[in-house]
């Protein structure tokens, strides 16, 4: 029996935030004692063609991963990947939701991305009720879905692009797409004038859609099932399945750091301290359309006070670029820092500077919290005892995290960046390059665009060629024109390529 999903196959893509990594960080950050992830047991739910779960296989080796979905074809899209790269560990299944049993076992980390706003309602709790069944006692949940008030406006254009290809015979799937975009560009072009606020929507809509991916656009605009639900109603839902809301991957409203002092006093006195009304009055402040929530058991203990005592526990990367770079870095005078969003951060402790200044120039080594202290105390001027200083480390630091800063892992890199005598890159990254398919996916489970000289040499980074091979792997690819270089120097050549391969972390020896 084909599926729309066999038809019209969902992107191949990767959600870094859906990591045992992340999940783990704000679980601990809530006061929890996740499972170790270095080998835990990961199942996806839906995982469509496994891209996302071969990706974060890869990172974890001692692993034991399984994906679950309803599409053969995708199902075996992904088996021939996983039989290309030789990756044991991971097992992807063609099973109805109501086809798994007990027999599927307990996992550590369970992802439901782009699952329970997008079947049946009946099937929700379905979707809830495996979580339940199939998660260890200390594990933790991801799982995504759309919700109100922003799918509210989004229904508006959703309807009509579904009331417009309706009308029509049935078309092939590409010009079905035409039309559905079309309709909204059509409506938008005849009331540019009109200035009000539904003008602003259809402009903004219009736009977006032609950069978004078809299948991608087809699966949350015109297939039957999307159903949104206010977050309330959510957390409702999950409680009656004896599961607990612990946090959301966008984690930078937590704190509510962007917000100067008055609004914040002025939103503490609308929701009383109470932390699901304060969540509820955010999606109504930013009206949002998507939550990526972590949940686990009802029995588990949940911290919502974020303690800098938690800190030391992590790892801890960051890259940012600094736009005033002749500042002194020794004292209070402002550093302005611009994160992966183009925001503006500004830091001003000296200890924190030259933490977040260390720390870009290792990007993307992680390093640990002692050994990030030690550096920056060792040069700090300040007149403090050590352990003061620490702990006013510690406390300036964590804030950054809600502000996207700075990066925290719960283990030491799963790649390296220092260049070894027979270079190896990941796996998956090798069969990217080899199929001359870009972007490539890294060890952080991000898609990386690389340089074509990368793209050549990345299949033959397998830990069998030391640099005297490569350079002649490289002479080769350069007089075969696969490559186009302008310096004579194979050396400096290899060299300049290795490093931006290690800098996208994609090495793991």
């Amino acid at each position: 029996m084909t599926t729309i999903y066999d038809e019209v196959p969902y992107p191949s893509l990767v959600y870094s935030d859906t990591h045992p990594n992340r999940l783990a960080t704000l679980a601990t950050l809530f006061g929890l004692k996740p499972p170790p992830i270095t080998n835990c047991r990961i199942l996806e739910l839906g995982c469509g063609d496994g891209t996302n779960l071969i990706a974060i296989a890869q990172s974890l080796p001692q692993s034991q991963c399984v994906g679950i979905d309803f599409s053969a074809t995708q199902i075996a899209m992904g088996q021939k990947v996983i039989a290309a790269i030789e990756c044991p560990h991971i097992t992807l299944k063609q099973l109805d939701f109501n086809e798994i049993d007990e027999s599927l076992g307990m996992f550590d980390y369970i992802i439901a991305h782009g699952v329970y706003s997008w079947v049946p309602k009946e099937m929700q709790d379905k979707v809830l009720s495996l979580i339940k069944s199939h998660l260890a006692p200390k594990g933790i949940a991801y799982i995504s879905y759309n919700i109100y008030p922003g799918w509210l406006m989004e229904n508006v254009t959703r309807d009509l692009m579904m009331y417009h290809t309706q009308q029509l015979p049935k078309l092939p799937f590409q010009i079905c797409m035409m039309q559905a975009k079309g309709i909204v560009q059509f409506i938008a072009n005849l009331r540019q004038q009109s200035g009000e606020a539904f003008d602003v929507l259809l402009q903004e809509k219009s736009q977006q859609f032609q950069t978004m991916q078809d299948n991608y656009l087809y699966h949350d605009f015109l297939e039957a099932d999307n159903h949104p639900v206010y977050f309330h109603q959510f957390v409702e839902h999950a409680t009656q399945q004896d599961l607990a809301y612990i946090t959301d991957i966008e984690f930078r409203h937590y704190l509510m750091l962007s917000f100067p002092p008055q609004v914040v006093e002025a939103m503490k006195e609308l929701f009383q301290e109470d932390f699901f009304k304060k969540e509820q009055y955010m999606d109504f402040f930013y009206n949002r359309t998507l939550r990526r929530s972590l949940l686990c058991h009802q029995n588990m203990t949940i911290n919502r006070e974020l303690n800098w005592e938690i800190l030391p526990t992590f790892y801890i990367a960051a890259s940012l670029q600094v736009q005033n770079p002749a500042i002194n870095w020794q004292n209070d005078e402002p550093a302005l820092f611009t994160n992966a969003d183009g925001e503006t951060i500004t830091i001003t402790h000296p200890l924190i500077k030259n933490a977040i200044r260390y720390l870009t120039t290792l990007y993307p080594h992680r390093v640990s919290f002692e050994e990030l202290f030690k550096h920056v105390s060792q040069q700090s001027r300040q007149n403090q005892e050590l352990s003061t200083l620490r702990e006013t480390f510690a406390q300036e630091l964590l804030p950054l995290y809600s502000l996207k800063a700075i990066e925290l892992n719960m283990e030491s890199s799963p790649f390296v960046t220092m260049l070894s005598t027979y270079p190896t890159a990941n796996p998956l990254a090798r069969y990217f390059a080899s199929q001359a398919q870009q972007p490539v996916i890294n060890l952080q489970c991000e898609f990386v665009n690389l340089s074509t000289s990368a793209m050549a040499l990345l299949p033959y980074l397998n830990g069998k060629n030391n640099s005297q091979a490569l350079r002649t792997i490289l002479k080769k690819l350069i007089k075969n024109k696969k490559i186009e270089s302008k310096k004579d120097n194979l050396s400096a050549v290899l060299e300049k390529t290795l490093r931006e391969i290690a800098r996208n972390a994609l090495l793991i020896t």
